[in-house]
């Protein structure tokens, strides 16, 4: 890792106050969630400081990142062009960043989730959804829910995303929904226990 969390911290304050609210309040969310998970800290706080370090990009400069770092697209990048920064944000992160593997995967699914997902992507998943600066009915008892029983939390977030879509009549990345099915089967079998 080639840049101390100051340094990163420093150029977060840099950006649109609004942007910069969000990515801080996603670190220290980050932070709390691994000491309460066990994760490593300060991994937490690297994978949320550089989760959205290509988020104010547009389309076309995301298409020249995906040129640049050689990352193989699939017709999702083009049907969900806000979530191409997770794509684009976990190639810079490893190429400009030095950032570890695991810190990587974390940034490229803090907007799908996936199937599998490791304890690091599942704190960076919720950290971004309930970082305190966000706001929206039935938040609440996600952030508590997050600290007691973390797969639950994911569940809960992964669903809130989908009847949002639903309601708004959006698409839904098959990601995303590959997510929530396996989180609600491993519930299922937790249940059945």
């Amino acid at each position: 890792m080639n840049r101390n969390l100051s340094d990163l911290r420093a150029q977060v304050t840099a950006l649109q106050p609004q942007r910069a609210a969000h990515i801080l309040g996603c670190e220290e969310t980050a932070a709390e969630l691994a000491r309460r998970w066990g994760e490593d800290e300060e991994k937490a706080r690297y994978a949320a400081l550089l989760h959205d370090v290509t988020k104010q990009y547009s389309h076309a400069e995301q298409l020249k990142l995906v040129e640049k770092y050689g990352i193989i697209i699939d017709a999702a990048f083009d049907r969900f062009p806000a979530l191409a920064h997770a794509e684009t944000g976990a190639a810079v992160a490893r190429a400009e960043y030095d950032m570890a593997e695991d810190i990587v995967l974390a940034i490229r699914y803090h907007t799908t989730g996936r199937p599998g997902m490791t304890l690091l992507e599942k704190i960076l998943y919720l950290a971004d959804y309930i970082e305190p600066n966000r706001s929206f009915p039935g938040l609440e008892d996600t952030r508590t829910l997050a600290f007691q029983d973390l797969d639950a939390a994911v569940l809960r977030s992964t669903a809130d995303c989908l009847i949002y879509n639903l309601k708004k009549s959006r698409p839904v990345h098959p990601i995303t929904v590959e997510t929530y099915n396996e989180l609600v089967e491993q519930a299922n079998l937790t249940q059945n226990l």
